[in-house]
């Protein structure tokens, strides 16, 4: 099952960079009506204009925490929604921590194991101890964590027919597992 689509950033991407400009438009109407009517700047629509700089900032800060990061290759993607059994499957994973930020172009959880996929070293590298400590601090073991550096296509070929092996298992696990992938999700 397909918990988070495979062009989940350039949908949030557009969907922050849009209502920043529509924030931004509703900023510069008030703030002109307000000159238009009472032929001044300082009155209570420029109140309203500045309170309303809040959410203006706050997508243009996502639209750019967003920008950095991009979308897994398409065909990548198309393997891994096409392996069978039972599994979480995640595109375009961000985990925020206060150390740093991981990107991991797939995660995919079964009732088994949590597979961290990612076509960078470093990010794994530095995800292991990071990820072994939040997942631990919350029950699941170490031993469930796998981390797949994907090269090329033809190691997620190998990796799904391994994957697969462990989604033929449902069960509530899976469910648990899933809602705390979730909530570390960005």
């Amino acid at each position: 099952m397909v918990k988070q689509k495979k062009n989940y950033i350039a949908e949030k991407k557009k969907n922050h960079f849009i209502k920043a400009v529509i924030w931004a438009g509703v900023i510069i109407a008030i703030m002109g009506a307000g000159i238009l009517l009472l032929d001044t700047r300082s009155s209570y629509f420029t109140v309203v204009a500045a309170v309303l700089v809040l959410p203006l900032a706050l997508h243009i800060t996502r639209f750019f925490a967003f920008a950095k990061y991009k979308d897994p290759s398409p065909k990548q993607a198309a393997l891994l929604e096409q392996m069978k059994g039972h599994y979480g499957l995640y595109h375009s994973a961000i985990i925020p921590d206060t150390t740093c930020t991981l990107y991991f172009e797939h995660i995919i959880v079964t009732t088994k194991s949590i597979y961290f996929i990612s076509k960078n070293k470093e990010i794994i590298q530095k995800a292991k101890p990071i990820l072994a400590l939040r997942l631990g601090n919350k029950g699941i073991q170490n031993s469930k964590l796998h981390f797949i550096y994907a090269e090329n296509g033809k190691t997620i070929k190998n990796a799904t027919i391994r994957i697969e092996k462990d989604a033929c298992q449902v069960g509530e696990a899976l469910e648990n597992t899933i809602k705390i992938i979730d909530g570390m999700l960005m």
